[in-house]
């Protein structure tokens, strides 16, 4: 058996996997961390999901892993060590998530971690597309570049097509991600340094000329506080429409409203817009992969997308789109780019992965 984690500050969520993986994963909802704050209790939550099997792994879902995480990682002192080189980067969630980590290590000494970062699939993105036109200076004592996101989901579905397709990887989570990849090495990413970037949100405005930050606190007299609250948090389909809504149904409501026909109509132009960059940097493409929580919901937002860009050769099928694989061609097959939706969750790309890697690694677990 392999568990797979996330733990988002609030809350931790356990998936248990059998080793074959087929059937659909039991999920575990520990809403209070403190119910596993030492060993013993730790060992009897864990031991409920697990039952009589064999904990192969535990493997963590990371929303970072900065400059020094460039690929999985298993659990060490070496580990713990680099990790708390992030504190300064993230300094909420960093330790929180270590001493989560620790306390799974101490408590079950002879059972692999390994971790699993957002951020990992873009280390080795292009200097051209990884760096701000910023005075370089800055760059000596920040991190200030791009460092991307949904790389777990976004390396996953560059392995659905062949090794030399050029791949636009779209990603339908809470933040929506646009990656170009070619050769499974990312080129280009819609969110760089934070989640203010790229395409807007439920509540995140996405991107924006950064003039108009300046310009909305000399005219509303914001502080940068409540500048910072109204970007994050009441901007995005929020701020356009008014309504305080997830996108499931906020999408029922298009074509009934004129503010949310607008908001999706922005967040379908923002869409084209890092998917014809992403083509641009590639030179072409070959396939369009879609991922994530929210691909199932926004099922009629991706056929819009993909008709918009029909003039590139994608013979989109019409709707519904059946089958209950995990992967489902959507385009018909004289199509010249080809299309699918990965319905995989992202904890089962993450226990696929970890599955994987115990096979190649020696029985000792060396470093991943």
């Amino acid at each position: 058996m392999i568990l797979v984690i996330d733990y988002n500050l609030k809350e931790l969520k356990i998936w248990s996997f059998k080793e074959d993986g087929e059937k659909s994963p039991d999920s575990f909802l520990i809403k209070d961390v403190e119910e596993i704050r030492d060993n013993e209790s730790l060992k009897r939550c864990i031991r409920g999901i697990a039952g009589k099997d064999q904990i192969k792994a535990f493997a963590f879902r990371v929303l970072s892993g900065g400059d020094y995480f460039l690929k999985p990682a298993i659990v060490n002192s070496a580990f713990l060590g680099k990790f708390e080189k992030l504190i300064d980067f993230l300094p909420f969630y960093i330790p929180s998530m270590l001493e989560i980590i620790k306390r799974f290590r101490d408590t079950f000494k002879n059972t692999p971690i390994i971790n699993f970062f957002e951020t990992s699939f873009f280390s080795n993105l292009p200097d051209e597309e990884k760096y701000y036109a910023l005075p370089f200076e800055y760059y000596k004592n920040s991190r200030i570049k791009k460092f991307g996101f949904h790389g777990i989901f976004h390396e996953a579905n560059s392995r659905i097509v062949p090794l030399e397709d050029k791949v636009i990887s779209i990603v339908f989570d809470k933040q929506t991600t646009v990656c170009a990849i070619h050769n499974r090495r990312p080129l280009s990413i819609s969110l760089g340094y934070t989640p203010l970037e790229g395409i807007m949100s439920r509540r995140a405005c996405g991107d924006l000329d950064p003039g108009i930050v300046f310009n909305l606190m000399n005219i509303h007299k914001f502080s940068i506080y409540e500048i910072d609250e109204m970007l994050k948090n009441n901007s995005g389909f929020l701020g356009l429409t008014g309504y305080d809504l997830e996108l499931g149904d906020m999408l029922k409501l298009y074509g009934k409203d004129p503010q949310v026909d607008l908001a999706f109509d922005v967040y379908k132009a923002q869409i084209l817009k890092h998917i014809g960059e992403g083509i641009s940097v590639m030179g072409g493409l070959d396939s369009v992969v879609i991922s994530g929580d929210n691909a199932a919901i926004f099922t009629p937002v991706i056929y819009s997308i993909l008709k918009s860009i029909s003039f590139l050769g994608i013979n989109i099928e019409r709707l519904p789109w059946s089958g209950d694989k995990e992967l489902i061609r959507i385009t018909s097959e004289e199509s010249k780019v080809r299309a699918y939706i990965n319905r995989m969750s992202l904890s089962k790309v993450i226990f696929c992965e970890t599955a994987n890697l115990l096979r190649k690694s020696p029985s000792k677990h060396p470093d991943l």
